[in-house]
């Protein structure tokens, strides 16, 4: 899956689980009210800075969907369909007027993200308060399941694949049908597999990862292909011995395209390619610089700086060693 959904929030955390995301796949979308549109200074600093990079596909839901108003009342109905539950878990309030919305217990939701009678409903049911004109204070589980909720539903609609850095809202909704439970096993098994392989580039420069992407997308592809056909072996579980022998392998794999990419010898084949460059200028000097070994590494060494993707490999993971190169100075 090469485009990701994030969710719950409007704003990509600064965290290492981000960059990874940005680093793996090709689009990210956030679900953003019509609001933050018109005043983009609501936006937290990091994802205006995700933004000013084209690093982020905004996506305002009330556009995407062409029914807001159906795809709302299947959660109502939900919501209806299950009172008894709510009542059981402590999630449903019996008297408005005395119940109490503290912050610990409750999510803030932006009215533009939801057809009104949503927000309505949950009012009436006690799991909402009206906060202003632009925000709910929602019961945390609520919240935490309509977010899942419309985030799988408009991810279905653009063929993004929903994701999340807190693995408790994949697992949250009440009743989860079995192709649902097995996208949160992927996207736990992709998140593992990430982590393990690309450690968190720390005060990564967000201009030359977008460079980074653009330059090297199709060494980019090939090491996703090879991650996907990890995460989409229902054999290789995360617990296996298997799995974490294969992350191994990876990870040495990777570690000894990133040694090739730093060695300071000359190569035979980048070798030849430098002498017929060289020999093209040597009528134009006069210093027998070029007599003298020392100056011939030096050239091959520059060269290897800013081109290290010439090192051969056949493991998918070179893209991966580049980040090291490239991106964690």
């Amino acid at each position: 899956m090469s485009s990701l959904l994030y969710y719950p929030y409007i704003n990509l955390p600064q965290t290492d689980w981000t960059i990874r995301a940005l680093l793996y796949h090709d689009n990210i979308g956030s679900i953003v009210p019509i609001q933050y549109f018109h005043e983009p200074e609501r936006y937290e600093p990091f994802m205006r800075e995700v933004i000013k990079n084209g690093l982020i596909n905004l996506i305002e839901p009330m556009a995407v969907l062409d029914e807001p108003w159906e795809v709302s009342k299947q959660f109502i109905d939900y919501l209806d369909k299950n009172q008894k539950f709510f009542r059981r878990q402590g999630k449903f309030c019996t008297n408005n007027a005395t119940c109490r919305f503290r912050k610990e217990n409750c999510v803030q939701l932006h009215v533009n993200k939801f057809d009104n009678d949503v927000f309505y409903h949950l009012v009436q049911m006690g799991l909402a308060e009206k906060k202003d004109d632009y925000w709910y204070n929602v019961e945390k589980k609520t919240a935490n399941e309509l977010m899942t909720f419309l985030a799988t539903v408009i991810a279905n609609k653009i063929d993004y694949q929903p994701a999340t850095d807190r693995m408790e809202l994949g697992f949250s909704t009440t009743y989860m049908r079995t192709h649902e439970v097995e996208l949160r096993t992927r996207q736990y098994k992709r998140d593992l597999i990430l982590k393990n392989l690309i450690p968190y580039p720390k005060q990564i420069d967000l201009t030359n990862l977008r460079r980074f992407k653009d330059r090297h997308r199709d060494l980019l592809n090939t090491f996703r292909s090879k991650v996907e056909l990890l995460v989409l072996n229902p054999a290789l579980t995360p617990e296996s011995p298997l799995f974490k022998a294969t992350l191994d392998e990876m990870k040495a794999n990777k570690e000894e395209l990133s040694a090739k990419m730093n060695e300071s010898c000359m190569g035979d084949i980048v070798f030849g390619t430098i002498c017929g460059t060289v020999s093209a200028v040597i009528g134009l000097l006069v210093s027998p610089v070029l007599g003298i070994p020392g100056f011939m590494n030096a050239i091959y060494s520059a060269c290897k700086i800013e081109k290290p993707e010439n090192v051969f490999d056949q493991t998918g993971l070179k893209y991966l060693a580049l980040v090291d190169k490239r991106l964690r100075r």
